[in-house]
């Protein structure tokens, strides 16, 4: 022998995961710096309230733990942020006779999906002034990964 013993498989995995984690930190980078780009407010409304309001658009009703564990807020947070929503006329928040009289559900009012509409007009006219910096090409591949993603 010469000295020099072959590279094990297990220094070759760690090579590997070095270079993942190179890429890892790169996208995530990125991510972060879109996230900054695309700023903390919609129109009348702010990211997290956006986020609520999407929930809430997508079903009838939704009680409020449910709302809170979606978007990954305790019971007392999303009830913070539904007062907010609710003093602004955006959600209602309610009993339904055929349930536990307990459990608060909450709906999207009228003037929610005013607001939701608008915000996202904001937030489509951002994504499209970042990606008119791609070409077609690009933004379909982007879509297909990002879409890749959101079914992981």
């Amino acid at each position: 022998m010469n000295g020099v013993e072959p590279t094990s498989q297990m220094d070759k995995q760690h090579g590997e995961r070095a270079g993942n984690l190179t890429e890892i930190a790169a996208i995530a980078h990125a991510l972060d710096s879109l996230y900054l780009k695309l700023g903390r407010q919609f129109g009348p409304l702010s990211r997290p309230q956006r986020r609520m309001l999407r929930l809430l658009s997508a079903e009838r009703t939704v009680r409020v733990g449910d709302l809170g564990e979606q978007l990954g807020l305790t019971t007392a947070g999303a009830t913070r942020m539904l007062d907010k929503l609710e003093s602004l006329g955006y959600a209602t928040r309610l009993r339904l006779e055929q349930h536990d009289q307990r459990q608060v559900h909450v709906m999207l009012a009228p003037a929610g999906v005013s607001a939701l509409r608008e915000a996202d007009g904001v937030f489509l006219e951002r994504m499209r002034a970042i990606l008119d910096k791609l070409g077609p090409e690009e933004q379909s591949t982007l879509a297909r990964l990002l879409q890749a993603l959101g079914d992981c």
